[in-house]
């Protein structure tokens, strides 16, 4: 189909962008000599590979927000261990700084990422100053992985540019959450790992969690490619030159590696094998985690949180009253009361049972001092089991992100389309 050439000036579109800001396509080659409208616009060639101001480039961004994440993840997950380990947090400390150097880097890689990168579905015979021409048709692959666009339309530009941003922030913001649950699980799985092997268990599923991610990943962009806008021509034109790799990014330069890259550290198992749901004596479907009912045990740690809680407030009332006076007080009948009606789970109470299995109120008072370490160890294993359930619902999370970015690219191929309409009175055959 006809297709106009691109004069100096046309809008660009990019699919790794993180801002709704149009750009626009620039000349950079040395020997300019073919203009457009009375010598004002250069007509680009596949020279010309930089834009006037440079993108937030979603690239260095993810890999910004995915090291602070898994830097907070492993710091979380070394402190909700029963010892924290120091070094654990000296490495999450590590990573996050590995991710404040990335944010340096967002909108500093445009210029060199796009002369390393090449048009595709240039003009194949005319050139301008013996370089090939390009079109409405043409794309430029950038270094850094985006692919961009000459929309001659600002109205397009800006509505399509929007949608690929909020992509691309959906997608970061995927992978940054991923990226945490995976830190602060991988901690909790090596540091209750048991013994040598335990350890190389975790690793050896986690090398093929990784590997069997980035398998369905790749299967997932080939089903999207092969079913989506079978009428859209730049989309099927784009499909054929950005070739989908089964070899993750990270393989070929392991400095573009993200912690977005592991895969879940979760181990399942029931009964020490692996495995997810299971049935109880009576037939009813549980869920299991790391060897437990793991409902029960979340449902179990928040009542006895909010019971020592209630325990603690009512004790607090009893704190200066004299023990020998104590089976006078009101309050403390009370709550004796409950003890021997086990409102209040054995962890909780069990100083204030003497030897011979009998509450007693003056006996209350040696409760206190166990609460706090209670309380806190409760609180610990509710943060790893919300860690080791929220790894567990990320494990499908590298499947929406990779739902957001090939969405970002059938975004731009349908500006391509919209776009046909408009261009330049030089067009090609």
């Amino acid at each position: 189909m006809s297709a106009s050439y691109i004069p100096k000036n046309v809008y660009a579109v990019c699919t790794f962008q993180t801002d709704s800001a149009t750009r626009k396509f620039i000349d950079t080659r040395s020997e300019i000599s073919v203009f457009y409208s009375k010598g004002s616009r250069t007509l680009l060639t596949i020279e010309d590979k930089n834009i006037d101001k440079e993108f937030p480039c979603k690239s260095p961004k993810n890999a910004m927000w995915s090291f602070l994440a898994f830097g907070a993840g492993l710091i979380v997950g070394a402190l909700l261990l029963s010892n924290p380990i120091g070094w654990v947090i000296a490495a999450g400390i590590g990573v996050m700084a590995i991710g404040l150097y990335h944010a340096t880097q967002i909108s500093h890689k445009c210029t060199g990422a796009l002369g390393k990168g090449n048009w595709k579905i240039e003009h194949q015979t005319v050139k301008f100053n013996k370089q090939n021409a390009i079109t409405q048709n043409s794309m430029l692959i950038c270094d850094a992985g985006g692919i961009l666009s000459p929309i001659f339309s600002q109205a397009v530009a800006e509505k399509y540019a929007a949608r690929i941003d909020a992509l691309n922030n959906k997608e970061i913001w995927t992978n940054g959450i991923a990226s945490f649950f995976g830190g602060a699980g991988a901690v909790l799985a090596f540091g209750e790992a048991a013994g040598a092997w335990g350890v190389t268990k975790v690793a050896l599923w986690m090398g093929g969690t990784m590997g069997a991610v980035t398998v369905a990943s790749y299967g997932e962009r080939e089903a999207i490619r092969s079913t989506a806008l079978s009428d859209n021509q730049h989309y099927q034109n784009m499909n054929e030159v950005d070739n989908n790799e089964i070899l993750p990014g990270f393989i070929k330069d392991p400095t573009g590696s993200t912690p977005g890259d592991l895969g879940s550290p979760d181990i399942m198992e029931v009964d020490g094998k692996t495995g997810w749901f299971a049935k109880d004596p009576s037939g009813k479907l549980i869920v299991f985690f790391n060897g437990r009912q793991y409902i029960k045990d979340i449902k179990g740690n928040y009542t006895e949180l909010k019971q020592g809680s209630q325990l603690a407030g009512d004790l607090k009332k009893i704190e200066n009253v004299d023990p020998r006076e104590m089976y006078k007080n009101a309050q403390a009948k009370q709550i004796v009361e409950n003890i021997r009606q086990g409102k209040y789970s054995e962890s909780l109470v069990k100083s204030s049972i003497d030897g011979n299995n009998v509450v007693r109120p003056r006996d209350l008072i040696k409760v206190l001092p166990d609460l706090k370490a209670i309380k806190l160890q409760n609180i610990k294993n509710l943060g790893k089991l919300t860690v080791k359930g929220g790894g567990l619902i990320a494990f499908v999370f590298p499947f929406v992100a990779t739902w957001f970015s090939e969405q970002s690219r059938m975004e731009l191929a349908n500006a391509m389309a919209e776009d046909m309409n408009n261009g330049i009175a030089v067009v090609s055959g």
